[in-house]
């Protein structure tokens, strides 16, 4: 369990409020800061430094600065992640730094201060009771208005709908069993997954992405990397590189710079018929309904009322 003496006198600095839904994903990052996420719907395996947790709705976890954290949806429902980017204290020096996943860059000058360290680089983990729930939900959806607004006293809100958040989460950690939990150490095995994962996030997605490809490129064999892929993960190697491309694919519509026929494209769709098919097959929308329904939905009030159905 966590020790939460250390926290009485935190500040919280809210650097960024977002609410993530997805009918389908598979990602890998690293923050600078310490990440709140709480499950609305849906469930995901988080994989922190190759230990694997089952999270599902009702569950919150934050992740602090730097770990490296992978999360693949289980299931089919869609994933909606309530996320808050924080840090425990605010300062002028970290004020300035910027939302961003810093998981290419190099950690030479990526450094965060002894008081941002409360959780001594260990994630944890809440299971929220159902009667706390939807109290919770309520204040994560102000903060989301109010991130997202430039009202009088919006730091204080958010300041104080964060710390609601934490202590939420630190009230309710459960203690994390290795074992129980199903978690796998970084072995030689997990190594070969993140170089492999490494690998497809940095490539352009129109090159050869075959599991034969992936193998030669990161110097194992296919039958070895398509069967720790499937262990560690849950998933095959190919649709994992198939949800990368859907991930890409709607960054770039939401960014508005590119049209659907260019993201096909861009994203290593043979077509457009193809891309579209997959496109729904994965997040049950095609690629233009994507752009009509999620793109110009905004009100708050209305995606509460949808988790509640």
């Amino acid at each position: 369990m966590v020790d939460i003496s250390g926290f009485e006198q935190i500040s919280p600095y809210v650097r960024m409020v977002r609410l993530k839904k997805e009918a389908s994903m598979s990602g890998k990052w690293k923050d600078i800061d310490n990440v709140f996420t709480y499950i609305a719907s849906g469930s995901a395996d988080f994989i922190l430094d190759g230990f694997r947790y089952s999270l599902q709705a009702g569950n919150a976890i934050i992740i602090p600065p730097f770990m490296t954290h992978v999360i693949i949806s289980k299931g089919t429902e869609a994933l909606i992640q309530y996320i808050v980017h924080f840090d425990f204290y605010e300062s002028e020096e970290r004020r300035c730094l910027i939302h961003k996943d810093v998981l290419d860059e190099d950690e030479k000058h990526l450094t965060v201060s002894g008081q941002e360290k409360l959780l001594n680089n260990q994630a944890v983990i809440a299971a929220i009771p159902e009667m706390d729930r939807n109290p919770l939900m309520y204040t994560y959806l102000n903060m989301l208005e109010e991130f997202s607004g430039n009202r009088l006293g919006r730091n204080l809100m958010l300041k104080a709908g964060c710390t609601e958040l934490i202590v939420a989460t630190l009230r309710n950690c459960v203690d994390i069993n290795e074992e129980q939990n199903n978690s796998r150490r970084k072995t030689k095995s997990w190594v070969h997954i993140e170089n492999a994962m490494d690998y497809i996030l940095g490539c352009d997605l129109r090159e050869d992405l075959s599991n034969d490809s992936i193998a030669l490129a990161i110097g194992v064999s296919t039958n070895y990397l398509t069967s720790i892929f499937q262990t560690y993960l849950g998933i095959s190697l190919h649709k994992y590189v198939t949800n990368v491309r859907i991930e890409r694919a709607q960054q770039m519509l939401l960014s508005g710079r590119v049209n659907v026929t260019e993201t096909a494209n861009l994203t290593g769709f043979s077509s457009i018929h193809v891309f579209s098919k997959t496109f729904k097959s994965i997040m049950g929308i095609s690629p233009s309904q994507f752009l009509d329904e999620i793109v110009t939905k905004s009100n708050n009030a209305d995606r509460f009322t949808q988790l509640q159905r």
